[in-house]
């Protein structure tokens, strides 16, 4: 099976594709408490898609290896689940907290105000 990875950020000042890539390679061994923002996002992700595989069982891999640190987050998410809906469910829940959501491989930054950033 494959996965998708996408990133939150918890980075307000970051409104660009490059400015978001740098942010996530500056930040991701960070072995900070995750921050306030991405702290509240992450209760409310895993309750909405639960790791026990309930409500879709939306997860590749679950948190143990990449739990939230610092202002960043990796997702994984199987690809065989994820779709548009899944998406839009998880940009509204990531602006509701402040977060951004990017997607590296796919090259765009969805900002918490709705708008998305591209190369």
């Amino acid at each position: 099976m494959s996965e998708a990875i996408l990133f939150a950020l918890d980075a307000p000042h970051v409104t660009d594709l490059a400015e978001a890539l740098a942010f996530v390679e500056e930040n991701t061994d960070s072995q900070a408490a995750p921050s306030a923002h991405l702290a509240s996002f992450f209760a409310a992700l895993v309750q909405t898609w639960p790791e026990d595989g309930s409500n879709g069982g939306v997860w590749h891999e679950d948190f143990t290896h990449n739990p939230p640190s610092g202002p960043v987050l990796e997702m994984c998410f199987e690809l065989s689940v994820f779709d548009e809906a899944l998406l839009e469910d998880l940009k509204t829940l990531a602006a509701q907290h402040g977060i951004h959501v990017l997607d590296a491989e796919g090259e765009v930054l969805y900002l918490a105000d709705g708008s998305k950033a591209t190369a």
